[in-house]
């Protein structure tokens, strides 16, 4: 993928999606391509006296593309801040690969191996595009806790530890900026400078150096013009196919989202109305008609 006028997504290469430190080894820089399923059963969540999900259940499943769509005020985006743990459930589970993240703060929740973006370019406008990509790989152990996490044994040396932390990191960035070029040009610049595709380049490359086993996107299209908006949904679908990423992918443009998707989901006034094939969700007219708009 090349970038375009707007500064859109450059080609994703080989970016690294894995998991934890143990996944990783005792360098912590190769992606591991083991994907997991996130299982949501029973879901309940809100705001206040407001229940924005009502008993959602679904499976996104491993190194696929689950699209998550509705009107506005359907609770795709609540669903997303719930598995994040941006807010807490007021009942039910998130399973990933089997182990229980829910009610998790956020920060437990990116450990645990999921990464969310939010909608709107949530880059740091006052912090340089390298200060927003450092702030991705805040859920990293130390050096000495990767060693230990790899191996199990104590590392020699808290100096030799420390070095190797800060060597992993600047692998991580060289390897962000050498799959996203515009950002390489822009690394001293403050994100306030960026256009809208590269900011979302910016926001996606953030949330890949967690090492995530899950990404969840809200509205990564919002705003962009439409040949932006395709190379985003390209690099959506490289991130799949070729790293075996698991995505759930949260779009207001029904017809964009199905066409990368491998599952649909429907969700309508917090409970789910329809949940299939992509392609099947795309062919039902009534469907399309009464909840997707086309």
């Amino acid at each position: 993928m090349s970038s375009g006028p707007d500064g859109a997504p450059a080609g994703a290469g080989h970016v690294p999606v894995s998991g934890d430190d143990a996944r990783r080894g005792a360098n912590g820089t190769g992606p591991s391509n083991r994907s997991a399923p996130l299982e949501i059963e029973g879901l309940v969540a809100g705001y206040g006296g407001v229940t924005a999900l009502h008993d959602v259940t679904l499976t996104a499943g491993a190194g696929a593309i689950t699209a998550v769509l509705g009107a506005n005020g359907a609770g795709k985006t609540t669903l997303l801040r719930a598995v994040s743990g941006m807010i807490k459930p007021r009942r039910g589970r998130v399973l990933l690969g089997g182990h229980d993240v829910a009610g998790r703060s956020p920060e437990q929740v990116v450990r645990a191996g999921i990464a969310h973006v939010p909608e709107g370019q949530g880059v740091i406008a006052e912090l340089t595009v390298e200060e927003n990509l450092r702030i991705g790989m805040m859920s990293w152990p130390s050096g000495l806790g990767r060693w230990r996490a790899a191996t199990g044994q104590q590392m020699p040396g808290g100096q030799q530890a420390a070095g190797s932390g800060r060597a992993e990191r600047a692998a991580a960035l060289d390897e962000a900026y050498g799959r996203f070029k515009p950002l390489s040009d822009r690394r001293r610049k403050l994100a306030s400078t960026l256009s809208g595709g590269e900011r979302q380049m910016l926001v996606i490359a953030r949330a890949l150096l967690s090492r995530p086993r899950v990404l969840l996107l809200d509205e990564p299209s919002l705003g962009l013009a439409p040949q932006i908006m395709a190379q985003v949904m390209d690099l959506v679908t490289g991130l799949s196919r070729e790293h075996g990423l698991t995505i759930v992918l949260v779009e207001q443009n029904a017809r964009e989202a199905l066409a990368v998707a491998d599952h649909g989901v429907v969700l309508n006034l917090g409970r789910i109305v329809a949940s299939a094939d992509a392609s099947t969700l795309a062919a039902d007219v009534t469907l399309r008609h009464h909840y997707l708009g086309f």
